[in-house]
């Protein structure tokens, strides 16, 4: 379409996301998509939970929970979320879960899933380690053969805090049950029996810890996946009967009518999304995001985490008790500094203080522990420049010593392609982006333009022909969420929206809108990381929403000749200040 149409078709496009996301704000000021997030793995897992922890009091739940995990599996003898192609690790537990509790009623479902299984590549298909040895597990429950001997889990890794909790992050709760669970089923010598002995205060410890600072509702971060697998931990290790008690009555309290379980709720996620796309749609002072400030006020953590060594400030994904995250609090930290009273919230000094405390030694981020493991919830290139922008938007300037460090940081990780990382995306293109727009704005050197310019290359190479972005590598469709980051990254890193990579990427994003003002979401978040995926309706809409209407801006402001300070983008070659290209 000319260029005069679709700056018309731009405009239209976002007003009608605007009024499509503000139906999705709650009264309590969050915004809510939780429509079609039932989950086969999390059903599992409760499932699972429930039979070892309190099979009598949770036969009605269990019953409901077979029947659907039967009527929900695939023609091709698998399972995954709805819009999320079938996958090995969810297929395998669910077909765990039936053979335990169902063997005569599932066993068709159970036969065809194991061949689906074989089919996908079996345990050699799961990249996590840590999976491939849940998967093991759960088939020896299950009494179906398994590859491989289960490996060991030291309880004796508690003794050590400081590692522990370098090496395992956020899966320490559930690492500590686990181990738990192996060292009374396991026959150890005398000196392994005293470690054991010497271990367990510190691991009920640490599960206590997180039981008590979400008010001991007996869910662990508002999670069926984790609550499941601490519960399953517990119940077989003999231990803490009253967190178990707790934990199998939430399980039950969140299971769905029909027998499922959802995922977590996104209630912080969500909401960030929504509001940092209305924040650029123009609608930073509407009256309507007053409540939605003071709730992400209320969901800032006033205590620290000790059991992970995290202090107090951060935010999570979900409830008021929800665990740390660094891309939360990133996101939360930044959309608070442009909400009315910004610059004075102390909510947004806690945040910028939680990250400054947390950054890596080497000037990274990882998820939640300072100086986490690479890999799992170690470090990360697309947090990391997240929380990059959110320093530069609270006035820290490019030489600042968190910024520089972690600037210099990311030129370590850039891929031989130029592409870049995303922990919790899957492929290229959100890593990349992301990268690619902390780089503009706040690259001071030749080094640092080189290594934007090779990031934008890298978006330009592997753009579809239709204009829509995928994950760098294959044939996969184009998604909206992965053309939403590529536009928002070629923006920030100097392309006029008239080049023509914007000016498709917008159009596509346009024509992929649906009646409803909303976009259908594509499999790119992962729940596991390279396991589990879903697709969501909640990201998808502020994702595009919120580059459709920066294009808009960027448009207005091409037109009357003021693009603002320049970035030293690679796309004019200029020196910059890196001062410009806010988001």
């Amino acid at each position: 379409m000319p260029a005069s149409a679709l700056t018309e078709s731009v405009g239209t496009a976002v007003t009608a996301g605007t009024e499509a996301l503000l139906a999705h704000r709650r009264d309590d000021g969050a915004f809510v998509f939780g429509a079609h997030h039932a989950s086969p793995l999390n059903t599992a897992g409760a499932l699972t939970a429930l039979h070892f922890a309190d099979p009598e009091g949770s036969a009605e739940a269990i019953e409901r929970g077979v029947t659907w995990l039967c009527e929900t599996q695939r023609d091709d003898g698998g399972w995954a979320m709805r819009g999320v192609p079938t996958e090995p690790l969810t297929t395998a537990l669910a077909a765990a879960a039936l053979h335990l509790l169902a063997p005569r009623r599932a066993a068709s479902a159970v036969h065809a899933a194991r061949a689906r299984f074989d089919e996908l590549g079996g345990s050699g298909a799961v990249p996590e380690p840590a999976m491939t040895a849940l998967i093991r597990q759960f088939h020896t429950f299950a009494g179906l053969p398994h590859e491989g001997a289960q490996r060991r889990l030291p309880l004796e890794l508690l003794l050590f805090p400081g590692l522990s909790r370098r090496l395992l992050s956020l899966r320490l709760p559930i690492y500590a049950s686990q181990a738990l669970a192996q060292s009374a089923h396991r026959r150890r010598g005398p000196a392994g029996r005293v470690l054991d002995r010497l271990a367990r205060p510190r691991a009920l410890a640490i599960i206590h810890d997180a039981y008590e600072r979400e008010g001991a509702t007996g869910g662990f971060s508002t999670d069926p996946w984790l609550t499941g697998l601490i519960c399953l931990g517990l119940a077989r290790s003999g231990q803490a009967p009253d967190l178990v008690r707790a934990a199998a009555r939430w399980l039950r309290s969140a299971a769905n009518p029909d027998g499922s379980w959802d995922l977590m709720p996104l209630d912080v996620t969500w909401t960030n999304f929504a509001t940092a796309a209305l924040i650029e749609a123009g609608h930073a002072e509407d009256p309507q995001l007053i409540g939605t400030r003071e709730m992400l006020h209320r969901h800032q953590q006033p205590e620290p985490f000790d059991a992970l060594g995290c202090p107090a400030g951060y935010w999570g994904f979900s409830s008021p008790r929800s665990w740390p995250m660094a891309l939360e609090t990133a996101e939360s930290s930044a959309i608070l500094l442009k909400l009315p009273g910004g610059a004075d919230d102390r909510h947004v000094r806690a945040g910028l203080a939680w990250l400054t405390a947390t950054q890596d030694a080497a000037g990274s981020w990882s998820l939640a522990v300072r100086n986490s493991k690479p890999g799992g919830f170690g470090p990360c290139p697309q947090m990391t420049a997240k929380v990059v922008g959110a320093l530069l938007d609270s006035g820290a300037g490019a030489d600042d010593p968190r910024v520089a460090k972690a600037v210099r940081w990311l030129l370590g990780r850039q891929r031989p392609d130029g592409s870049f990382e995303a922990m919790w995306y899957r492929g290229g293109t959100p890593g990349t982006a992301a990268a690619l727009e902390a780089l503009s704005r706040a690259g001071r050197t030749g080094e640092h333009h080189r290594a934007a310019a090779r990031a934008r290359d890298w978006l330009l190479r592997t753009r579809h022909p239709d204009g829509s972005w995928s994950t760098g590598e294959g044939t996969r469709p184009g998604t909206v969420e992965e053309t939403a980051w590529a536009l928002r990254g070629l923006l920030a890193a100097g392309l006029s929206p008239a080049d023509p990579a914007p000016a498709a990427a917008a159009r596509w994003l346009v024509d992929a809108q649906r009646a409803d003002g909303g976009w259908t979401p594509g499999p790119v978040n992962e729940y596991v990381r390279g396991c589990a995926r879903y697709a969501d309706d909640g990201i998808a809409a502020g994702l595009a929403l919120r580059a459709l209407a920066h294009y808009r801006s960027a448009e207005a402001a091409e037109a009357i000749g003021t693009t603002g300070p320049t970035t030293g983008a690679p796309g004019t070659g200029a020196p910059g200040t890196g001062e410009g290209g806010r988001k």
